[in-house]
């Protein structure tokens, strides 16, 4: 704080950096955004929506898969659900990096909002990671997701494997 000798009041010096980042929130604005979309203009522009923002979002992600490899990937991962303070478990399975969770931080955060998750929320992982991946020498599934709750199981392997 500084106190301003001529009025006594006192100001404080503040940084968007000196926040906590609240990544939890920007679910329920691309949840409301997909819905908006799939409304209008049906849901196959939402998937292309999707991809062209993972295309543009994911980019040096992309760029970082390809020369870094996995270890890209677990790194961006960890740093997002660290961010959402979300457990979750990454590990290393038969050479792929597989992502157990037992429940979605998006889905979670839109219902404790209030809300309730657009029926294509899968796709912000499917579409979005499965364009990330494009042009890479890796590939995306995912074996389960759970629509009530987004309990999944997602992989990154190497194609072909």
């Amino acid at each position: 704080y500084q106190t301003n000798e001529r009025t006594g009041m006192k100001a404080m010096d503040r940084r968007a950096a000196d926040n906590k980042y609240l990544h939890r929130d920007f679910h329920i604005s691309m949840n409301m955004l997909m819905g908006y979309i799939s409304a209008e203009y049906g849901e196959a522009e939402l998937t292309e929506y999707l991809k062209r923002f993972s295309s543009a979002y994911h980019s040096p992600l992309k760029q970082r898969l390809k020369t870094e490899g996995l270890e890209a990937m677990e790194k961006y991962l960890n740093d997002i659900y660290e961010k959402e303070e979300w457990p979750v478990d990454i590990k290393y399975e038969n050479n792929a990096l597989v992502v157990i969770k037992d429940g979605c931080p998006g889905m979670s955060r839109i219902r404790e909002k209030g809300y309730e998750p657009v029926k294509q929320y899968i796709e912000t992982y499917t579409t979005v990671y499965e364009t990330l991946c494009e042009g890479t020498p890796y590939e995306y599934d995912m074996d389960y997701f759970k629509p009530e709750n987004g309990a999944c199981r997602q992989v990154f392997k190497r194609r072909g494997i």
